[in-house]
């Protein structure tokens, strides 16, 4: 072939794209004349829809039917915008195989409206700009609806889809179409839990639909520009079914669930979580760490008291939850305003909770372990800086507790583990006095010494030199942490061998392994320890600093003959 015959070939495929442009430019015409000159009452007969995509060739896909509609549905005329609705619904109801293409295009041109000009969603600019396109599709929510039920789709991409593009338009209206949307959540949400859902596409499961229904309302009142007055305005409507379904003993993957969205929400907006004054919360919770919530006379200050339902610390029974009581006893742990108990309360759920759980398998053990780490490093905000390390300090006075939390004499190095880097997380939270945090460090000596008068240090740097890499690990994330407290390095230091240990770099092969040793030597390295150190000390540190994590010594073999 050629030259010219190539070239000649060329522009002929030329030709043919442009033509097929030109005819998909031609149908998609079609596509806006239809629903353009559509009023706003009417609605388009079956065989028009049918007629109308049956007429558009194969080369005119989905993707490009709705990415011609989607536009439209956010027009500023209401009778332009419900037309283009209209057309929408019906194509989707003719064509259920494109629903997926429909919900694709819709979530793409949503967040394509945070992201005109670079600007952010939370932008004044952004929000008056959509305004004016997102105006009409609360008066004629069809759309709306329309995504709503698809949230009940077999599919779950299809259901995330539709739900994520809900959560993007409520952040880019909170004010108008929260409303909408809430309403909308809760007359669906009142409807599944009075009766089975009857569509073809519904999950056959109503828990399915009321983890995918709550996600998304959680989602959308802990998101920063939704007002508290929304969520007070929907939460006796959305919480009673919320509540019911947590107390469920029946159905404890919907409670696992439910818990979880809760866990994410006080992540996202904790604020939100703490405030939440909500008695039934407080009761079922409580009741699956095995406490009950009594009236009392014996406290002119309290109406109630918290009382086990097992047989107390130490003993053998114990009615808390199987499955989620670990996640109870966390969310318990950062609820600022308890409805049923303060935190010397809480501190006493902890001593019930750990002491029936001593001899428990590790589920049990790992969950009491988290529920007594997210207790310390939570704090009130509302405190001066004086009393921000009050939970440590209920903590460090109460030995009992330290016994259950810090003892790393079981046999289970997963255990052994999660206890190190439990301590590790709690030294971490900067707002706690640095005192205090070399107090919880140096207990682990105390509760571990069994008379051979070894120190926290000496104990975390016999797994640090260990076999065992978990454990190697996790005792350089608490070594880490320690030494970026004020005076933790020099305690460090100050441990015979430990600036040797620094130094060597051929005791670590394991990669993580030295990444972490090398986030130890520069947590040294920063501290103000460095200042005291003599000189020959502070430039072998400088070097294995300047030589990275991955520096290995090199060997010249010299070849004798």
């Amino acid at each position: 072939m050629t030259d010219d015959d190539k070239q000649q070939q060329q522009q002929q495929q030329q030709q043919q794209q442009q033509q097929q442009k030109q005819q998909e430019k031609e149908e998609i015409q079609e596509l806006l004349t239809f629903f353009d000159n559509t009023t706003a009452s009417s609605q388009p007969a079956v065989l028009s829809v049918d007629t109308l995509l049956h007429n558009l060739s194969t080369t005119c896909s989905p993707k490009k039917i709705f990415e011609s509609i989607v536009p439209h549905i956010f027009h500023k005329d209401p009778k332009h915008q419900q037309a283009a609705e209209t057309l929408f619904v019906s194509i989707i109801s003719h064509k259920p195989l494109w629903l997926s293409d429909a919900a694709t295009v819709m979530l793409s041109y949503v967040r394509s409206l945070t992201q005109e000009k670079g600007l952010d969603s939370s932008d004044s600019g952004i929000k008056e700009e959509s305004s004016r396109m997102i105006h009409c599709i609360i008066f004629y929510p069809s759309t709306l609806k329309l995504m709503i039920s698809q949230m009940s789709h077999t599919s779950v991409s299809i259901a995330d889809l539709f739900s994520t593009t809900l959560e993007t338009l409520c952040l880019l209206q909170p004010d108008e179409i929260t409303d909408t949307v809430l309403d909308m959540l809760s007359s669906t949400l009142s409807s599944t839990s009075s009766s089975s859902l009857s569509s073809p596409m519904a999950m056959p499961d109503d828990a399915t639909l009321m983890i995918r229904y709550y996600t998304l309302y959680f989602k959308i009142i802990s998101a920063p520009t939704i007002k508290n007055n929304v969520n007070a305005k929907y939460q006796n409507v959305l919480m009673k079914p919320f509540l019911k379904a947590l107390e469920n003993d029946q159905d404890p993957l919907l409670q696992m669930g439910l818990l979880e969205i809760l866990e994410q929400t006080s992540s996202m907006r904790e604020d939100f979580f703490q405030n939440w004054c909500e008695p039934e919360l407080d009761r079922a919770l409580l009741k699956m760490v095995g406490q009950q919530v009594v009236p009392t006379q014996q406290h002119p200050c309290k109406k109630v008291q918290i009382q086990s339902t097992g047989s107390g610390i130490g003993g053998s029974g114990g009615d808390f939850h199987p499955f989620c009581s670990g996640a109870a006893l966390r969310l318990l742990a950062i609820r600022e305003h308890y409805q049923f108990l303060d935190r010397n309360d809480f501190v006493q759920v902890l001593m019930d909770y750990g002491g029936r759980n001593a001899s428990a398998g590790e589920v049990e053990k790992i969950g009491f372990i988290d529920g007594i780490t997210t207790f310390c490093c939570h704090f009130d905000n509302s405190d001066d800086n004086s009393n921000r390390n009050s939970n440590v300090d209920l903590i460090l006075q109460n030995q009992e507790l330290l016994n259950e939390w810090l003892t790393l004499r079981m046999g289970q190095s997963k255990l052994k583990a999660v206890v190190m880097n439990s301590v590790a997380r709690v030294l971490e939270v900067k707002e706690l006095l640095h005192s205090s945090r070399l107090e919880l460090y140096q207990m682990i000596g105390k509760v571990n010494d069994v008379g051979r008068g070894e120190d926290t240090t000496q104990i975390i740097m016999q797994y640090v030199k260990g076999q065992v890499v978990e454990l190697r690990l996790a005792a350089y994330g608490i070594l880490t942490a320690v030494a970026n407290v004020r005076m933790g390095a020099h305690m460090l230091m100050k441990f015979g061998g430990f600036f040797e240990f620094l130094c060597n770099r051929n005791l670590e092969i394991v990669k993580e392994g030295k990444e972490l040793k090398y986030g130890l030597v520069m947590a040294v390295w920063n501290s103000e320890v460095k200042g005291l150190l003599a000189d020959d000390i502070v430039r072998a540190l400088e070097q294995v600093v300047l030589d990275g994590p991955f520096y290995v010594k090199q060997v010249r073999d010299v070849a004798l003959e």
